[in-house]
């Protein structure tokens, strides 16, 4: 009896010095293990803030960003409610889709606005290192993400980036016009029909975030006929929802002007578009940006003054531009400023206008000319459809360099409707009507004025249709389209500039009509 009670004894001593030996190994210190799925994330360091500086194209879709790295698969858990998404929109100003008021257009510098992490997910408290243990070192992780249009994006931290982007359009075009003009010299008329490929655009653009607050903007590229040169170049300073930009840059003037080439319905702008480009200019901008309402105040040397793709400069001694716009609908004005819109877009509508005038000849360098340009355009898109309707006004004045010569002035006017729906996932159907009526002059243009017959003053239409497919399923930077456009009007009686890159001839009489095809890439 007292041999087995001696042995039991014996066996719950040796029991229990190995379930104390297995506890002192384990590191978990006896805790059960976390099941898979369940481990404690380490804490992530937030993405960069590059959305909170200033940005100069709006166009990027947030829904097609991919970022190069592992997604954890419980992130979209993780995002904020429709309300407190919304007030977090509103604080930082940068919405679902960039938006709007943030134009010109090619930035590829946007970034998502950085969302809160739920409250119950609270950050590890800091652990004493245990003696002897090296110190880890956080340093500055670099996060890389590309998207449409917003290129490679390179991000060192909260607030200093590196985004690469650019663009190429390669087309072929045929044009056809019944009656084009003869060489007054030689008195050979030209062919009626010129053909060719060419390259219609090029560009790189570079976008470097400095500071929290500064971030600068380059895009170097070549246009069909032309050589490489600067198209865009300035600083952009930001404060909540105040922007100043100096430099080369667009005043934001014409609706159309502020789309991307590559989100046209057509493969280039409209004859209106063509006829009151403001281009670039060199000044300042002032932008004021929420999430329903921009706008914007700038201040330059004149239209086209930096670059033009289609008409010449006109530098003046001053140049005030304004534009003002507002949305109505889910994502505000994000978006509007793309003509393509995809199946499951929420519906919107926006409207906008601007004014500019300016004024020279009074320093070395100046033209004598005053211009006056109003515009109004509508938006709406919806479920894989898009509209825009703009009307445009102007005055082209020439106040006479001295008092010997007479002052005139050339009153034009422009209208333009153009749209498109997608009729599958990767095609989309489009149409457009555009219309610059009949020039009026008041008083006598001079020998060396505008290239045109007053005599024989012309209106000039547009007709036009296309189709475009994505190559890419799902995603807009590659595609191919083609389109075809009629024009009634006489180019010389009319202000509609010819160019390479709207295919429209010269022609005395009658009418002329272009098919085109093109293959488009933007990274």
């Amino acid at each position: 009896m007292k041999s087995c009670v001696t042995s039991a004894v014996l066996l719950a001593v040796l029991v229990l010095g190995f379930g104390v030996s297995a506890r002192a190994q384990d590191p978990s210190g006896g805790k059960p293990e976390p099941e898979k799925g369940e481990e404690e994330a380490e804490p992530k360091r937030p993405p960069p803030s590059a959305g909170a500086l200033p940005v100069e194209d709006p166009t990027i879709h947030r829904e097609r960003k991919q970022e190069i790295g592992q997604v954890a698969p419980d992130e979209a858990e993780q995002r904020p409610d429709a309300e407190t998404r919304e007030q977090v929109e509103a604080e930082s100003a940068v919405d679902d889709d960039p938006t709007a008021g943030a134009l010109p257009v090619e930035d590829p510098t946007i970034q998502e606005p950085v969302e809160e992490r739920e409250a119950e997910e609270e950050e590890p408290a800091d652990v004493e290192p245990e003696a002897g243990a090296a110190v880890a070192d956080w340093g500055k992780p670099v996060k890389v993400t590309y998207g449409y249009q917003g290129g490679l994006l390179v991000a060192v931290d909260d607030w200093f980036y590196l985004a690469i982007s650019g663009l190429l359009q390669a087309r072929y075009a045929v044009n056809y016009r019944t009656k084009p003009p003869t060489d007054p010299e030689t008195g050979v008329r030209e062919k009626q029909v010129a053909q060719g490929f060419d390259v219609a655009r090029a560009r790189f653009h570079l976008g470097v975030g400095l500071t929290e607050f500064v971030a600068l903007y380059m895009r170097i590229g070549v246009v069909a006929g032309g050589d490489f040169s600067f198209q865009r170049a300035f600083i952009d300073l930001k404060w909540k929802y105040f922007r100043l930009r100096a430099g080369l840059f667009m005043n934001e003037l014409i609706a159309e002007e502020l789309i991307n080439p590559n989100d046209l319905y057509f493969n280039d702008y409209s004859i209106v578009d063509n006829v009151f480009s403001p281009g670039s200019s060199k000044g300042i901008m002032f932008t004021y940006l929420r999430k329903r309402f921009s706008i914007n105040l700038g201040y330059s040397d004149g239209l086209r003054t930096g670059f033009s793709e289609v008409r010449a400069a006109t530098r003046a001694d001053f140049a005030v531009t304004l534009r003002a716009q507002y949305a109505w609908g889910e994502r505000g004005l994000a978006g509007f400023n793309r003509l393509i819109a995809r199946r499951g877009t929420p519906f919107g509508v926006r409207l906008g206008g601007a004014i500019h005038y300016q004024d020279g000849g009074r320093s070395q360098g100046t033209a004598p000319v005053k211009i006056a340009l109003g515009t109004l355009d509508l938006s709406v898109r919806g479920n894989g459809w898009s509209l825009l309707f703009s009307a445009t006004t102007g005055q082209d004045a020439s106040t006479g360099s001295n008092a010997t010569e007479n002052s005139f002035a050339i009153i034009n006017s422009g209208l333009s409707i153009v749209g498109g729906a997608f009729v599958l996932e990767d095609l989309q159907v489009f149409a457009q009507y555009a219309v610059v009526p009949k020039p009026r002059i008041q008083g006598e243009v001079p020998p060396d004025g505008p290239n045109l017959l007053t005599d024989q003053l012309s209106p000039f239409h547009s007709f036009g249709v296309g189709l475009s497919f994505f190559v890419i399923p799902g995603h807009d930077n590659v595609k191919l389209s083609t389109d075809f456009q009629y024009f009634l009007g006489r180019t010389l009686g009319s202000t509609v500039p010819t160019s390479p890159l709207n295919n429209i001839q010269p022609n005395d009489d009658g009418s002329q009509f272009f098919w085109r095809i093109q293959l488009s890439a933007a990274f």
